[in-house]
């Protein structure tokens, strides 16, 4: 694994995405945690969200790679083919060499909505209502191009530390046998 790994993870909001990057970068030795929300979190915003995402990210990770670190994990959704693939098509310039995976999380709905329930009784601001709806409108998009197009299915409904484990496996790797160098 001397080039490098690039994962991807794709799913609506509250499924799950940021805990299981942060787990997942604490596992990898030399990686960066990408968080899509953040790197567009601005006031005004783009005028092309996510082609500005895209670019942005291809741009950090080479940043990255020019200090030394080999791996990321970027979360964020991307709800078409389209999107992902202009990422996906970023990504290869910068990183030819690198293993470049993407999986789609998925969780059952009254999962996902008890966790968006749980994540509004931490913030200062109730975004409730819009949350709800806006988990329902992503996740039907996130099903209508779940044909392999948007990412590798991953069942997120276990705890962060088994979830790692299970993603790791898939990927064939251990947290032990990355290449630390």
């Amino acid at each position: 694994m001397s080039n490098g790994m690039i994962i991807i993870l794709n799913g609506p909001l509250g499924i799950g995405k940021s805990t299981l990057a942060e787990a997942l970068m604490e596992q990898i030795e030399g990686c960066v945690m990408l968080d899509g929300d953040y790197v567009i979190a601005m006031n005004p915003p783009p005028p092309d969200e996510v082609e500005y995402l895209n670019t942005m990210l291809s741009l950090l990770i080479e940043h990255h790679q020019g200090n030394g670190y080999k791996h990321f994990v970027i979360n964020h959704i991307w709800r078409s083919p389209e999107e992902l693939h202009d990422l996906q098509q970023k990504l290869r310039v910068i990183a030819p060499h690198s293993k470049l995976c993407c999986f789609l999380l998925t969780l059952s709905l009254k999962e996902n909505l008890r966790r968006i329930q749980v994540r509004q009784g931490a913030r200062a601001l109730n975004e409730s209502e819009f949350e709800m709806t806006t988990v329902m409108e992503e996740r039907s998009l996130l099903q209508a191009g779940a044909n392999g197009c948007l990412g590798e299915l991953f069942d997120v409904s276990a705890e962060p530390e088994e979830l790692v484990v299970s993603l790791l496996s898939r990927l064939n790797l251990t947290s032990i046998t990355l290449d630390k160098s």
